[in-house]
C-alpha cells in the first residue's frame, strides 16, 4: 500500500470519526432533553400533591377550630371567624408561593430541555461541518501530493 493511499485512508479515518462524534453528542442532547421532560412532569406531579396536602389542611383547620369553639359553646362569629378566615388566607397564601415556586422550576426545566436539544443538534451539524473541511483539505493535500496536481521531478541517475 503507497503512501497516498495510507494517507487517503487516515484521512477517512479522520472524517468518520468527526461523524461519529456529531452523533454521540446529538444523542446526548436528546437524553438530556428527555431527563429535563422527566424533571417538569415531576415537579407537576409535586404541585398536584401540594395542592391535595393544603386543602387537607384548610379541612383541618376548620374542623379544629369549629369543634373546639362548639365545644366551649363559642359562637363562630367575631374574633373566631376572622382569626379563621386570616388563617385560611394565610395558608392559600403559603400555597400561592409554593406553587409559584414549582412553576418557575418548570419553567426554567423547560428552557434546559430547549438548550439541550439545540446544543445537540448544533453539535451534530459542526461536525459534519468539521468532517467536511477535513475532508477538502485531505483531498488537496492528497492532489498535491500524490494526484494530478503532483509535480513529478526527473530522476537524477
Amino acid at each position: 500500500m503507497g503512501a497516498g493511499a495510507l494517507f487517503a485512508a487516515a484521512a477517512g479515518m479522520q472524517v468518520m470519526s468527526g461523524i461519529g462524534q456529531g452523533v454521540q453528542a446529538k444523542a446526548n442532547g436528546k437524553i438530556q432533553a428527555k431527563q429535563y421532560g422527566i424533571q417538569i412532569a415531576q415537579l407537576e406531579q409535586q404541585k398536584k400533591i401540594l395542592a391535595e396536602q393544603y386543602a387537607e389542611k384548610r379541612t383541618q383547620m376548620v374542623g379544629t377550630i369549629t369543634a373546639k369553639a362548639g365545644a366551649s359553646g363559642v359562637k363562630m362569629s367575631g374574633s373566631v371567624a376572622d382569626s379563621l378566615s386570616q388563617s385560611i388566607m394565610d395558608l392559600g397564601l403559603e400555597e400561592s408561593r409554593q406553587k409559584y415556586n414549582i412553576s418557575m422550576s418548570q419553567n426554567n426545566a423547560a428552557y434546559n430541555q430547549k438548550i439541550a436539544k439545540i446544543q445537540g443538534r448544533s453539535a451534530f451539524y459542526g461536525s459534519l461541518m468539521g468532517a467536511g473541511t477535513s475532508a477538502l483539505a485531505s483531498y488537496a493535500t492528497y492532489d498535491q501530493y500524490w494526484g494530478s496536481g503532483a509535480k513529478t521531478t526527473p530522476s537524477t541517475n
